[in-house]
């Protein structure tokens, strides 16, 4: 008869439990549930959210934002985007699931970062403080151009029209893509199609503000 063993002296183990399956991260596109936008796979990656240290992921990393915030805003219609703490907790910079979101200083880099790419403008006169700036999905000179098509190929060239009229006003207006453009954006456009010789700015046209001749 063998000798006891030590081992065989211990009482068995435990039945070890199953674990259960850890649910895995998503990393392919999604559409937004709030403004059916396709956000990419890189939106459910957490790392994604945070600035990295190593300076060509960075790189890589800006160029990213940048690519999704100009197709976010033209999705959206978003002329305006502003650095501030409520900014960062919205779509495309946040993502509740997650609970990540850009940091400030990183907006400010991706902001900064769509200016001096010709995407953006800041909004403020260069004294004062950067706060916000105007997202250019459509450079001025391609609103310009959309402008004045569409004055052609609706036979309005030649006439007047208020500001308010060519944004907001009139059957055909809401059917544009420069519909509710700001009048900010619209004073860039037109001031370009002045120099082009295919439009004049006219101060004061009655209630409505300034107008504009088409020519």
């Amino acid at each position: 008869m063998q000798p006891a063993t030590l081992s065989s002296r211990l009482p068995p183990p435990p039945p070890t439990t199953q674990q259960q399956p850890q649910p895995r991260l998503s990393l392919s596109p999604s559409v937004s549930p709030t403004t059916g936008f396709l956000l990419p796979s890189l939106y459910h990656f957490p790392p994604f959210f945070t600035r990295q240290p190593n300076p060509q992921t960075w790189h890589h990393q800006l160029t990213t934002w940048r690519t999704l915030t100009l197709a976010h805003a033209r999705f959206t219609r978003t002329f305006r985007l502003d650095l501030s703490h409520d900014q960062c907790h919205l779509e495309p910079f946040s993502n509740p699931q997650l609970a990540r979101h850009l940091a400030l200083p990183t907006l400010k880099l991706v902001l900064e970062d769509l200016v001096a790419q010709g995407h953006a403008a800041w909004i403020e006169p260069p004294a004062a403080p950067k706060s916000a700036v105007w997202v250019y999905w459509k450079r001025p000179d391609e609103w310009a151009t959309a402008i004045y098509d569409w004055v052609k190929e609706t036979g309005q060239t030649n006439s007047v029209m208020t500001f308010y009229e060519l944004v907001e006003g009139g059957d055909l207006a809401h059917t544009t893509e420069f519909y509710r453009l700001p009048v900010p954006l619209l004073r860039k456009a037109l001031d370009l199609l002045v120099k082009r010789g295919q439009a004049q700015v006219l101060k004061g046209l009655g209630e409505d503000g300034d107008g504009v001749k088409f020519v």
